[in-house]
């Protein structure tokens, strides 16, 4: 095997030698040798003068004794790839057992310990050895450098591989948020159309009415209808306005436990009124289900809603099923909702219709969004559902291929089944003209028009009101002279109908509180509360009836 390819003509032999003319004679050697020598006098000359173009050091025993812990400190600071080796020359003056003295040598490394008096061909044979290993040692570190350099390479590239990903993750970023805007917009665009039709309609069937009986006169029975009609385009833009809040999240929601499986039961016979005669509507719910923590006139609101949708694509007739269970999440069955976790009821309502497709299914939660033709749906009633299992705590999603479409609601649990409100005690019918009779009344309204109205139907039913037109008004009274506070939420200034009743709960919280709003843009807030809220727009009866039931 031939020897490394790599030059020793630049290389040097330290001699470190103490004692009389040795270090001169060993330099000679070293000289006659074809090698450079260099004679370090003291331990300081040879840490001085070590460095990578060293292939050796010859050393007698005796000098390694006066330098030994300089010595090996030197050899201590060695790179990875050096190994220096060292010739020890033993001579028979220095007396040391054996086990000691080979302790000692190995101390300094890459060790070749030769025995005095030796010949010089002994010395030379030894030192082609040690110069040899030493070239083999630059051979690994140039074989180091180009690693390194490879290395380097190598990160560089990683580096810029890294940071390209990085920049095409960025820009599909930016691609991503660009549709999602688009999408967010064409959204909009889509509610603000259907709104502004719905409402327009709505209006016009108003503005004709009120037109009309101007004409009506003394026709009691004309005016009667004229009313009703105006009456029911009301009641049409508060469906409207719900399933918008509904939508976007923004009505209050009561959070007492449903019992899903008797709700259904019981909305058994309306559910199958909705369908077609055709269609036959299966139950299928779990024996032991959990109760639900959800609004109950929602969750009864969002069935009907799926369930007239079914009946749109089923008009040859078919099948309608209506299952509920428990699930605990996650679950891998339920990629659709990976932030849910906890107990929830699994409400979900299949038909075997001829499906959706993926792109409609991708849009069916969108507000205004609809297949059917004009007239036939305002494209409301499926993001009432998303947004009523969203404020809920839970989740809404659809799957759909050719044997028909489910609509899936999670509600999460609830701890226990509470008294329905339609099973609990029913006051008596008041006397509508007075059912307020000496009531003390503190009433809070921006709106000039609502305020007007409201207050001539409270002093109507008997009470004394005091009109504040907002929270920090109604503040500055006597609230002392007050029976109850009745106020809406959405006013101008600092503080709104929630902080006001905060505010009463500190100051006063025996006083009753009720609040009105149709749109509550945080309704957790009211959560806490313990006020009565009504949604506007409501109904003056209500209205009498929830105020009578406070005072009383």
């Amino acid at each position: 095997m031939s020897g490394p390819d790599v030059s020793l003509d630049d290389a040097v032999i330290l001699v470190l030698a103490s004692f009389g003319n040795d270090a001169g004679t060993l330099a000679r050697h070293v000289e006659q040798a074809g090698r450079r020598a260099r004679i370090c006098s003291a331990p300081e000359d040879f840490c001085q003068a070590f460095d990578d173009s060293v292939a050796a050091l010859v050393a007698t025993e005796e000098s390694l004794l006066d330098a030994e812990a300089a010595l090996r400190a030197c050899l201590d600071t060695q790179p990875a790839w050096s190994d220096l080796p060292v010739l020890i020359l033993t001579g028979r003056q220095v007396r040391h057992d054996a086990p000691a003295r080979w302790k000692f040598f190995r101390q300094f490394g890459n060790v070749t310990v030769l025995a005095r008096p030796m010949t010089g061909e002994t010395l030379n044979v030894a030192l082609e050895a040690a110069c040899r290993a030493r070239a083999w040692q630059y051979v690994v570190r140039e074989q180091m450098r180009r690693l390194e350099a490879q290395n380097t390479g190598l990160e560089m590239e990683v580096r810029e591989g890294i940071r390209a990903l990085q920049a095409e993750s960025e820009h599909r970023k930016r691609i991503e948020s660009a549709l999602n805007e688009a999408r967010r917009l064409e959204a909009i665009g889509r509610l603000t159309g259907g709104v502004a039709h719905d409402f327009n309609n709505l209006l016009q069937v108003i503005d004709s009415a009120c037109t009309l009986l101007r004409f009506a006169g003394s026709d009691g029975e004309r005016g009667s209808a004229l009313l009703d009609t105006i009456q029911r385009a009301t009641d049409r833009g508060a469906r409207l306005t719900q399933q918008m809040l509904a939508f976007g999240r923004r009505q209050v929601l009561s959070t007492d436990a449903v019992d899903i499986a008797q709700r259904i039961n019981e909305m058994k016979e309306l559910l199958q009124q909705s369908l077609r005669e055709k269609i036959t509507l299966e139950l299928r719910l779990q024996p032991d289900l959990w109760p639900a923590r959800t609004d109950a006139t929602q969750l009864e609101v969002a069935l009907l809603n799926l369930t007239v949708n079914a009946k749109d694509v089923l008009p040859n007739g078919g099948k309608v099923t209506l299952a509920a269970s428990n699930v605990r999440l996650p679950d891998a069955h339920f990629p659709e909702v990976p932030d849910l976790s906890g107990d929830f009821i699994w409400v979900r309502l299949a038909d075997n219709g001829p499906g959706m497709s993926a792109e409609v299914a991708a849009q069916a939660f969108e507000p205004f969004f609809t297949t059917k033709r004009i007239g036939e749906g305002s494209g409301l009633g499926l993001s009432q559902v998303y947004g009523f299992a969203r404020q809920s705590g839970g989740g809404a999603w659809i799957r759909s291929d050719g044997n028909g479409t489910t609509v899936s609601v999670l509600l999460p649990r609830g701890a226990e089944v509470g008294r329905r409100a339609d099973e609990e005690a029913q006051p008596a019918e008041h006397d509508l003209a007075k059912p307020l009779q000496g009531a003390r009344l503190l009433y809070v309204e921006d709106d000039e028009e609502v305020g007007k109205l409201i207050v001539g139907l409270l002093e109507a039913a008997g009470s004394t009101v005091h009109w504040a037109r907002d929270a920090e008004s109604a503040l500055q009274t006597e609230l002392q002279a007050f029976d109850l506070v009745f106020s809406d939420v959405q006013m101008p200034g600092a503080m709104d109908g929630i902080g006001l009743a905060q505010e009463l709960a500190k100051r006063m919280p025996a006083l009753p509180v009720v609040l009105a709003s149709g749109y509550v843009v945080a309704p957790e807030r009211i959560a806490s509360l313990p006020v009565q809220f009504i949604r506007k727009p409501f109904d003056g009866r209500t209205l009498l009836r929830i105020l009578h039931d406070h005072l009383a």
